[in-house]
C-alpha cells in the first residue's frame, strides 16, 4: 500500500533513539521530510547519516525547557517550510518506584517531560497545521496510561493525561480538519530498558547481555505473543495514521502491545 507520504513535513520529538528514531527512519523511507530533536547531539548525527531522503533537519533541544522547545519548533517550521504532522513522542519513566517512594519533584519531572511538552507543541503547531492539506497530531502514549500497575504511577498518570488530551484536542480541532490520535505501545525495548539491565548486571555481578536477555525473556513471558516489542513495531500503524488512508480516524487510542491489554472496546 502506497501511503503517499512523500513530501510530508513531519516533526518528531525524542528522535535520538528508541521509538522516535525508528519513526524518523520510517518517515524518511516513505519520502517525508523530517525534523527531529533530542538531548544527545551524537545520536542525532548518527540518525542524520542513516535516514533516507533529503532536506531533513535535526537539532539538539531539551523539550522540558520552554525556550529550547520553541527555538526548535520555529527553526523546524522554517526549514521544512511548514508542518503537516506533529508527533509528540518524547517521554521518560524517570524514577522506577512505587507511589510512596516518589517525591513532589518526581511527579513534577514526570509532568515536565511526558505531558507539558506536548501541550506546548500542540499550541504552537495548530496555526501551522491549519495551513496544511494533510494535518494531524500523533501522541505516543503508553499502555501504562490505561493499564497502570504499582510501579511508576507518576509516569502512568501523565500518559493517561496525554491520551486524554488527544480526545479533547480531536474535538477542538475537528472543524479545522486536524486529526488527533494516540498510539500506545506496550513494553518496547529501548535505551531505558538497556540501562536497567546494566544497573541490574552491575548489582548482581553478571554480564550485561545475560541480564538484558533475562529481562527480555521474563517480559516476553507476560506477553501473549511471547516477545518484547521493538521500536520498529510501532512504525507501521503510526505511518498509516499519518496518511490519508486514515482520513476518517480521529480522537482514537490505538494499542500496540502484543496482546497485553486485550480491551475489546
Amino acid at each position: 500500500m502506497d501511503l503517499n507520504l512523500a513530501g510530508r513535513k513531519v516533526l518528531i520529538t525524542g528522535a535520538g533513539d528508541g521509538i522516535g528514531r525508528e519513526l524518523a527512519l520510517a518517515f524518511g523511507k516513505e519520502g517525508a521530510r523530517v525534523a527531529g530533536c533530542a538531548r544527545t547531539t551524537e545520536r542525532l548525527q548518527a540518525l542524520e547519516k542513516e535516514i533516507e531522503g533529503a532536506d531533513h533537519m535535526f537539532q539538539y533541544a531539551d523539550v522540558t525547557q520552554k525556550d529550547d522547545l520553541e527555538r526548535f519548533f520555529w527553526f523546524a517550521v522554517e526549514q521544512l517550510d511548514g508542518l503537516d504532522v506533529l508527533i509528540n513522542n518524547v517521554g521518560s519513566i524517570g524514577k522506577m518506584a512505587h507511589f510512596f517512594d516518589l517525591t513532589d519533584d518526581d511527579w513534577q519531572a514526570a509532568f515536565d517531560i511526558n505531558l507539558l511538552p506536548a501541550v506546548r507543541l500542540c499550541r504552537l503547531a495548530v496555526p501551522e497545521l491549519k495551513k496544511s492539506k494533510h494535518p494531524c497530531i500523533l501522541n505516543i502514549s503508553s499502555i501504562a496510561g490505561n493499564h497502570p500497575g504499582e510501579v511508576f504511577p507518576h509516569y502512568a498518570a501523565m500518559k493517561a493525561g496525554l491520551s486524554n488530551l488527544t480526545v479533547s484536542l480531536a474535538q477542538t480541532l475537528a472543524a479545522d480538519g486536524i486529526r488527533v490520535n494516540t498510539v500506545a505501545p506496550g513494553p518496547v525495548w529501548t535505551r531505558s530498558w538497556q540501562q536497567e539491565a546494566e544497573a541490574a548486571a552491575k548489582e548482581e555481578g553478571t554480564h550485561v547481555e545475560e541480564m538484558a536477555e533475562a529481562i527480555r525473556q521474563s517480559t516476553a513471558d507476560t506477553v501473549p505473543l511471547k516477545r518484547i516489542g521493538m521500536p520498529a513495531d510501532v512504525t507501521g500503524l503510526t505511518l498509516f495514521l499519518a496518511s490519508e488512508q486514515a482520513s476518517w480516524i480521529t480522537g482514537t487510542h490505538f494499542t500496540i502491545d502484543g496482546g497485553i491489554v486485550r480491551n475489546p472496546f
